[in-house]
């Protein structure tokens, strides 16, 4: 977390935080923070699309009579479909935002790997894999890699593209204490259990192994 977010979130009049059920939550907390989650919403819901819209009307509702903070995880700007909701919302409204960014995931994951990015990096969410076809020319980052059904539907779209025996990397908590990262075969990834701090990487087919 970067300095500027720390000292929004701690000096915020209303804090919410997108979940709970994170690291960085549960270490601030510790430390005595009081703030709002969504997980409610998320336990609910019927899906993601639903989650976010509530999760954006809640927070404009809210701004509307009084400073709010809302905070998620890495970069806002990076994966965070709430945050561009909060964003299209409050301009109709002409309600200011104002960003204290820090480290988003794509980095965490590059520095868990220790692979430098110098030919482009292609990021697909897990959920929408159907739609984002991976790109055998670049490096690709899939994130929101939640579970084992997440992981399965990811590994079928990656064979259509990648020999089965195709080597990817599944990074797991990246740029926290528990951090690790495995090496696996396509056809294994759905092998083993999966959280929502878990990414897989893809090396370009030029780079890759297996087949």
């Amino acid at each position: 977390m970067s300095a500027s977010a720390l000292d929004a979130v701690q000096s915020a009049e209303r804090l919410y935080f997108r979940t709970g059920r994170h690291p960085a939550a549960a270490e601030l907390a510790a430390r005595g923070l009081r703030f709002e989650t969504f997980d409610e919403i998320y336990d609910h819901a019927p899906g993601f699309d639903e989650v976010y819209s509530l999760i954006a009307s809640r927070l404009i509702e809210t701004a509307r009579t009084r400073d709010v903070t809302y905070a998620v995880p890495g970069h806002p700007l990076f994966a965070e479909r709430s945050v561009a909701l909060v964003l299209d919302l409050a301009r109709r409204e002409d309600i200011p935002v104002v960003f204290a960014p820090s480290k988003s995931f794509v980095e965490a994951c590059l520095e868990a790997l220790a692979i430098p990015v110098d030919k482009g990096l292609r990021l697909i969410d897990a959920l929408t894999i159907g739609q984002t076809q991976p790109s055998p020319d670049l490096p690709n980052l899939i994130y929101q890699v939640y579970d084992r059904s997440i992981a399965s539907d990811v590994k079928l779209v990656l064979m259509d593209v990648y020999p089965d025996g195709f080597e990817a990397y599944v990074i797991s908590t990246a740029g926290g204490p528990d951090e690790a990262v495995e090496k696996l075969r396509l056809y294994m990834l759905d092998r083993r259990e999966y959280d929502h701090l878990t990414s897989i990487y893809v090396p370009s087919a030029e780079c890759g192994e297996g087949g």
